[in-house]
């Protein structure tokens, strides 16, 4: 599992600002989504598209001039898709002092060179942590499944 993790850092420029002068949730978006896309990327060995953003917790503003950092991590495998937690945190720059601001879950599928869906590797959960946390990503796909 560790060997897919990602993590990705950007300053909070104006331009990337909503009407409180707070990073827009789209761009948050587009950062959680190239985060999780690279951990794809990773497992697969290959190319791997968004299949849908599952949930996303939108805990606390990040402020202009913050770091944002989202960190993705592969918890859980199918045949084709993977399911990613992206935890995104913001940095204060000057004091160093860091905060956990959002969490989101996000599924990708893994494509073929014609565009179809292919096999992943299996995912191998090494520590306490990675098995929990495949142990929940199990739960919660078997949850969205429809009945």
């Amino acid at each position: 599992m560790s060997r897919s993790r990602s993590e990705l850092t950007t300053f909070v420029m104006p331009h990337m600002q909503n009407v409180r002068g707070d990073l827009f949730g789209g761009d948050l978006l587009a950062l959680v989504d190239q985060a999780a896309a690279v951990a794809a990327i990773r497992h697969a060995g290959g190319i791997a598209v968004t299949a849908s953003i599952e949930r996303m917790d939108f805990r606390e503003p990040i402020h202009l001039g913050e770091l944002v950092t989202c960190t993705a991590a592969v918890d859980f495998v199918g045949n084709s898709s993977m399911d990613i937690t992206v935890e995104v945190h913001a940095e204060q720059v000057s004091t160093g002092t860091r905060r956990h601001t959002h969490t989101a879950h996000v599924v990708f599928v893994a494509l073929d060179d014609k565009g179809k869906p292919r096999r992943v590797p299996r995912l191998v959960a090494e520590t306490d942590e990675e098995r929990e946390r495949y142990r929940r990503a199990e739960e919660q796909r078997k949850l969205r499944r429809p009945k």
